[in-house]
């Protein structure tokens, strides 16, 4: 026994999935990194990387939008998680954090959330979208400006969105693997923040916790 609680320990004290089986970025530094890819040529994005933060200006260009992703291990299962900001003092502008097998404008995500603020012409409104491939998808009103966690997961064919750790959404969709994360930002003038996002492979994010909690709770037992 005592063997059997030493290889479970470290479960408990380290992430599920090593470092090739998983996505994380909480944009330390004064730049994004290089894993990040602009995949707009016709717009520009003004940004800035600080306190672990990227924080979006505007986009210029005939149609303001710009999107940039990053490679993630592909598995087919997943747990996404992001951290995203927003403020509601701008005409319009548009967060959309998305899994994708290599995304590009008007073609659907695997997974997506979306953030989507209007304000002009005495109408306005916050939406907060959720939706997935060949899947449901679900329309509410958003809150207020501030910090919010956006996560959607997979096993098999059963997707769910959550929103603050509140469901909100939940149902069965494509199995295609995801490939790639993508953080997509619309808007002339914009007021957004992104400062964690981690993609893991689903169900051994659910197993590790549990094996590692396991481990804990019989070491505890074993010192009393």
């Amino acid at each position: 026994m005592k063997r059997y609680v030493t290889f479970l320990l470290p479960l408990a004290l380290v992430p599920a999935a090593s470092a090739g089986q998983r996505f994380f970025d909480d944009f330390e530094g004064k730049d994004l990194g290089e894993h990040w890819e602009f995949r707009n040529p016709d717009a520009e994005m003004v940004y800035s990387v600080h306190d672990s933060l990227l924080e979006v200006h505007s986009v210029s260009g005939f149609y303001p939008r710009e999107w940039i992703s990053a490679s993630i291990p592909e598995f087919g299962d997943f747990d996404m998680r992001a951290r995203v900001g927003w403020t509601d003092d701008v005409s319009f502008h548009q967060l959309i954090v998305m899994l994708d097998d290599g995304w590009t404008y008007g073609r659907t995500p695997i997974a997506f959330m979306e953030y989507e603020h209007c304000c002009e012409r005495g109408r306005g409104w916050n939406w907060l979208i959720a939706g997935f491939r060949d899947g449901p998808t679900r329309w509410m009103v958003a809150p207020p400006g501030g910090f919010h966690e956006f996560r959607m997961a997979r096993t098999g064919d059963e997707v769910s969105a959550y929103f603050d750790e509140t469901l909100i959404l939940r149902g069965t969709a494509s199995t295609i693997p995801a490939r790639f994360v993508t953080l997509y930002f619309e808007g002339r003038t914009v007021d957004l923040f992104v400062d964690r996002v981690s993609v893991v492979p689903e169900p051994l994010s659910a197993f590790g916790l549990a094996m590692g909690m396991g481990a804990l709770a019989l070491r505890r037992r074993r010192t009393r």
